[in-house]
C-alpha cells in the first residue's frame, strides 16, 4: 500500500481530528510496511499474525469510510498494530542473539517500545487503562442489590410512598452504575459501559438526598413549627428544587462530555457543567446541615429545658418511639457520609478524568463505595417506617396558602392548621398516599387522637 493514501486522509480530517492523529504517530510514524515473514516462535508467531491482519483490515477500511469518527479509530488500530510488530520485532532478535551487550541493547529497546504500547493503550482505554475490580464491583452490585428489596419491602409495609420513589431511584442508579463498572471489567474499551457507570453513580445519591430532604419535614411537624427556621413543606420545596437543579446540571454535562468522547473531542465543556452540578449539590446539603442541626440544637435545648411539654402533643406517640432518636442519628450519619462522597465527586472531577483521584480505583471504592454504601444500609435497617411506626401518619400540608404562609410560633397554630382534616379542602398524605381508603382510614386516626 502506498503510504501517501493514508497520509491524503489525514489532510481532510477536521484540525481537532488531526491533531488527535498527529498523538497517535507521534511516538511511532506512520508506515505501510508490514512483515511479510514471521518467526518459528509459536506465541511471537500468533501475536505478530493477529496484528498484521488487523493493520491490513484498518489500511483496506480507511479507504472506504466517509466519517471522521471511524478514520480516527482505524488509524488508531492501524498505529497499535505496527507498535505491535516493533515489539516482537525486537523480541525476536533478542531471542536468537548470541552476544550478551547487543541482547542487552535489544531488551532495552524492547522495554522502550512496550513503554510505547502502553502508552497508547492508557490512552486510548477507559479508566486510563486500570480495569476496575471484578470482585469489588460484583461484591457492591449484590449490596445495593439487596438493599433494594429491602426498601421496598420497608417502604411499602410501612407506606412511606416518596422515600420508597426516591431510594428505589437512586438503587436503580447504583445497580445500573455497578453492573456498567463489572462489564468495563469485561472490555475497558466499551464507550458504553464507561458512560453508563458514570452517569449513573454520579446521579444516584441526588435521589438519596432527595428522600432524605423530606424527612426533616416530616420531623418539624413531629416535635414543633417553633423549632423550625422554616414551615415543613419549605424544606421540601427549597432542598428538592435544589436537588432536582442539580441532577438535571449533572446530567447534562454528562451528556456533553459522553458525545464529546464518543467523537473524539474535548470533554472539557461536559466536566464543566457537571462540576458546576456537584459544587451545587456540595452546597445544598452544606445548607441543609446547617437547618437541620439548628432544628435539632433547639429542640434538645427546649427538651433540657421542659422536656416534652413545648413538643407537639399530636406526635407524642411517636416521639415515645424507641427507633425514633436512634433514626435521627442515622439520617445525620447518612447525609455527612453523601456529603463526603460528593466532595470526592467533585474534587475528582475538578482534576479532570485521567487524574489520580479518578483513575486509581482504591479512592473510588472508599469514597464512593464505602461512603454511599454505608448509608443506604444504616438508612435501610434503621428506617422512616421503622422510626414512626406503621400506623402513624404524618401529613404535610401541602396547600400553597400554607407552604408559603408564616410560620407556625406555637403548637396552637399547629393543631388549628391539622383540624382541616375534617373539612373540606384537599389533603394529601405523607409519601404521594392518596388513596381514599388510606385518606378515610387517617382521618379517623386523628379525630381519635385529637379529641
Amino acid at each position: 500500500m502506498d503510504i501517501s493514501i493514508v497520509q491524503s486522509y489525514i489532510a481532510i480530517l477536521p484540525t481537532e481530528l488531526q491533531e488527535k492523529v498527529s498523538e497517535l504517530t507521534s511516538s511511532l510514524p506512520l508506515t505501510a510496511t508490514v512483515a511479510s515473514t514471521l518467526p518459528d516462535y509459536a506465541t511471537i508467531t500468533s501475536v505478530m499474525n493477529s496484528a498484521r491482519s488487523c493493520q491490513l483490515s484498518a489500511y483496506d477500511a480507511l479507504q472506504q469510510v466517509t466519517d471522521s469518527v471511524s478514520s480516527i479509530s482505524l488509524f488508531n488500530n492501524i498505529i497499535q498494530a505496527q507498535a505491535t510488530f516493533q515489539y516482537y520485532s525486537i523480541m525476536e532478535v533478542a531471542a536468537t542473539a548470541t552476544d550478551s551487550s547487543v541482547k542487552a541493547s535489544l531488551l532495552t529497546q524492547a522495554a522502550e517500545a512496550s513503554e510505547v504500547m502502553l502508552h497508547m493503550f492508557n490512552e486510548e482505554a477507559y479508566y486510563s487503562g486500570n480495569y476496575p475490580s471484578l470482585g469489588g464491583n460484583i461484591a457492591l452490585l449484590v449490596v445495593y442489590s439487596f438493599f433494594f428489596i429491602l426498601q421496598v419491602i420497608s417502604s411499602v409495609f410501612y407506606h412511606q410512598w416518596w422515600f420508597l420513589t426516591c431510594w428505589s431511584c437512586a438503587m436503580v442508579l447504583e445497580i445500573l452504575g455497578y453492573i456498567g463498572r463489572v462489564w468495563s471489567n469485561q472490555n475497558i474499551m466499551n464507550f458504553n459501559a464507561f458512560v453508563m457507570q458514570l452517569v449513573c453513580l454520579t446521579l444516584a445519591p441526588c435521589f438519596m438526598m432527595a428522600g432524605i430532604y423530606y424527612i426533616i419535614a416530616q420531623l418539624t411537624l413531629i416535635y414543633g413549627e417553633k423549632f423550625s427556621v422554616l414551615r415543613p413543606m419549605q424544606y421540601s420545596l427549597i432542598f428538592i428544587v435544589c436537588d432536582i437543579i442539580s441532577i438535571i446540571l449533572q446530567a447534562v454535562g454528562g451528556g456533553v462530555a459522553a458525545g464529546a468522547l464518543s467523537v473524539y473531542q474535548s470533554t472539557q465543556q461536559g466536566s464543566n457543567i457537571m462540576v458546576g452540578g456537584l459544587a451545587y449539590q456540595v452546597f445544598t446539603i452544606a445548607l441543609f446541615q446547617c437547618f437541620w442541626y439548628l432544628f435539632f440544637y433547639r429542640v434538645y435545648k427546649s427538651y433540657k429545658k421542659n422536656g416534652d411539654a413545648e413538643f407537639n402533643p399530636n406526635f407524642a406517640h411517636i416521639r415515645e418511639r424507641k427507633t425514633l432518636i436512634p433514626f435521627i442519628i442515622t439520617v445525620s450519619f447518612a447525609v455527612i457520609l453523601i456529603f463526603v462522597r460528593s466532595i470526592y465527586r467533585l474534587i475528582e472531577l475538578a482534576e479532570g478524568w485521567s487524574s489520580k483521584l479518578a483513575v486509581d480505583e482504591i479512592y473510588f471504592m472508599i469514597l464512593e463505595g464505602l461512603m454511599v454504601s454505608l448509608a443506604t444500609c444504616v438508612i435501610s435497617f434503621i428506617s422512616p417506617g421503622l422510626a414512626y411506626g406503621r400506623n402513624s401518619h404524618i401529613y404535610i400540608d401541602k396547600r400553597p396558602t400554607t407552604t408559603f404562609g408564616r410560620k407556625k410560633k406555637n403548637n396552637d397554630d399547629v393543631d388549628n392548621d391539622e383540624k382541616i382534616l375534617g373539612d373540606d379542602n384537599p389533603i394529601y398524605s405523607d409519601d404521594l398516599d392518596t388513596e381514599s381508603a388510606d385518606i378515610n382510614d387517617d382521618q379517623a386516626y386523628y379525630d381519635t387522637h385529637h379529641e
